[in-house]
């Protein structure tokens, strides 16, 4: 079902905007999804990095992106999170917050991004938003207490910077048989 709904979404038109694990992960993939949200841990746990080391996970965000995923913004707990936009590694830097309360954060991401989309903002607003609104809700109790207001006012503060170590792109692959992103299968299709 995750498959066939990202990839009808994205052959309407949709942007598709996925926080998910495990196998509904991997179903989301094989659809394509327009931004991938995922946690270091869920990465670790599903394999697609084999540790914590930034070389690692920059490796398992690309992975991602071979596997179906456009962009990918990685949360790493109380480390600044990575995303990769348009075969762009950067870190999202913020202001340190006390936490009151860890629990949603990475829902409250997630919901930040896909907010700035729908209104037609770009990806990195997007992320910055994103991150305001997972960092005010740590420095709270209760899921999703963030105003509008104060998280936009923070947004101001989130940079994206270059992960430290220099993280490239790795080499092109070569093209797997039987594998096509929606968009590779339309570029076939328009040039034949």
């Amino acid at each position: 079902m995750f498959r066939r709904l990202a990839q009808d979404l994205r052959r309407n038109g949709t942007t598709v905007v996925a926080d998910l694990s495990g196998d509904y992960l991997t179903a989301v993939l094989e659809g394509g999804v327009d931004v991938l949200k995922v946690s270091h841990e869920e990465l670790l746990r599903d394999g697609m990095a084999p540790d914590d080391s930034i070389p690692s996970l920059v490796a398992g965000l690309f992975k991602l992106r071979e596997d179906g995923a456009a962009n990918v913004i990685l949360s790493r707990a109380e480390h600044p999170a990575f995303v990769l936009i348009d075969g762009e590694v950067n870190q999202v830097e913020l202001p340190r917050l006390e936490p009151a309360d860890h629990r949603g954060a990475g829902d409250s991401m997630t919901a930040g991004v896909a907010a700035t989309l729908a209104r037609g903002g770009e990806l990195a607003e997007a992320v910055r938003t994103g991150a305001a609104a997972g960092a005010l809700n740590v420095t709270r109790h209760g899921l999703g207490t963030g105003r509008a207001d104060v998280i936009a006012q923070f947004t101001t503060r989130v940079e994206l910077t270059p992960v430290p170590g220099g993280a490239a792109a790795p080499p092109p692959e070569p093209e797997r048989s039987g594998h096509m992103s929606p968009e590779q299968l339309a570029e076939k299709v328009t040039h034949s």
